[in-house]
């Protein structure tokens, strides 16, 4: 299939929409209660749809200048979150600071506000094109600040440890402060003031390397895609009540785990069609389901039909796009 998958054991899977996704095999384990040996897998991108390429979907713990150097030189396509500490990131965050969170920048994913502009990138001696897509959400502040703050305490470990990583060599001059002495040795001081600045300058602001997709929604959303079945689990536990089952009983745990899984279901189709319709740009999938909340079904004894409370405008749009029609009279 590709260079970069010799030697790796692999699972492709098909979407519904022909997407084919490429899943490496990373261990076993023996499943007690199904009495059957079943696979760890991780997710390292998808195929493409015309040429039969491998793309691959990358972290930031697989950045490094040599990887996109090698990834360049064999022609391969890829998408690989940026960290945004790097030096060419942070300078056309300072110098595009207001056109990125700015009316210009401004755009709906799923729901959720984004700013975002787009640079032409020319990677290293082999001048390929890539684009340099690069978000700030609002929304995402404070977990950044707490993953930012985390870092700075991993540099400082390194430091005081001498386990010293060499992608992190500017980082170590911009924050700390080291002394050495013969009688109390390596001391290493923070830089209060480096460590703010940078805080309130860049926490928030998220980067995406491309050589494909000049999109950065389209490039946002592969990038997500990878996560799916991290948000699926996060749905289960959050949005369909699944943090704790309340039962004791086996079959009762069986019960509701199969419900559980026909609402993540639902819930998947849910953001699909509000993709497709458009409505995503205005709604959450939660928020949509509060906005028909307030429906009720009136029903009355004898030869009357059921009938459905005053519909709003804003559900009118809803049924609409769903193409769902109010299966009784509505109410007079």
């Amino acid at each position: 299939m590709d260079t970069l998958l010799e030697g790796k054991k692999l699972v492709r899977q098909k979407s519904k929409n022909g997407t084919t996704y490429v899943y490496e095999v990373v261990d076993h384990y023996w499943d007690k209660e199904k009495k059957q040996s079943r696979t760890r897998q991780i997710y390292l991108g998808k195929l493409d749809p015309e040429t039969g390429n491998f793309i691959p979907v990358m972290d930031k713990g697989f950045y490094s200048g040599p990887n996109i150097d090698e990834l360049c030189a064999r022609r391969h396509h890829f998408t690989i979150a940026v960290p945004s500490h790097l030096n060419y990131v942070r300078e056309r965050i300072d110098e595009y600071r207001d056109e990125i969170d700015g009316p210009n920048g401004l755009r709906m994913l799923d729901g959720e506000t984004i700013y975002v502009k787009t640079f032409l990138y020319l990677w290293g001696k082999t001048r390929r094109r890539c684009y340099l897509h690069i978000f700030f959400s609002p929304g995402q502040m404070a977990d950044d600040r707490i993953s930012y703050d985390l870092h700075i305490l991993d540099l400082e470990r390194e430091l005081v440890e001498e386990q010293l990583v060499e992608a992190h060599a500017e980082q170590y001059k911009q924050f700390f402060i080291v002394k050495e002495t013969p009688k109390r040795g390596r001391k290493v001081l923070r830089n209060a003031d480096a460590i703010t600045a940078a805080r309130k300058r860049y926490v928030g602001f998220n980067a995406i390397l491309t050589s494909r997709l000049k999109d950065p929604l389209e490039a946002l959303q592969v990038y997500r895609e990878k996560d799916v079945i991290e948000k699926s689990f996060d749905d289960l536990k959050n949005e369909l009540d699944m943090k704790c089952l309340r039962v004791h009983a086996s079959q009762r745990m069986k019960g509701r785990t199969f419900i559980q899984f026909i609402a993540m279901i639902l819930s998947a189709q849910i953001r699909k069609s509000m993709r497709e319709t458009g409505l995503s740009e205005k709604y959450t999938a939660r928020r949509l389901l509060w906005e028909l909340e307030s429906l009720t079904t009136i029903s009355y004894k004898g030869r009357y039909k059921s009938k459905l409370s005053e519909i709003t405008k804003e559900q009118r749009i809803i049924f609409e796009a769903f193409g769902v029609t109010p299966e009784y009279e509505p109410c007079s």
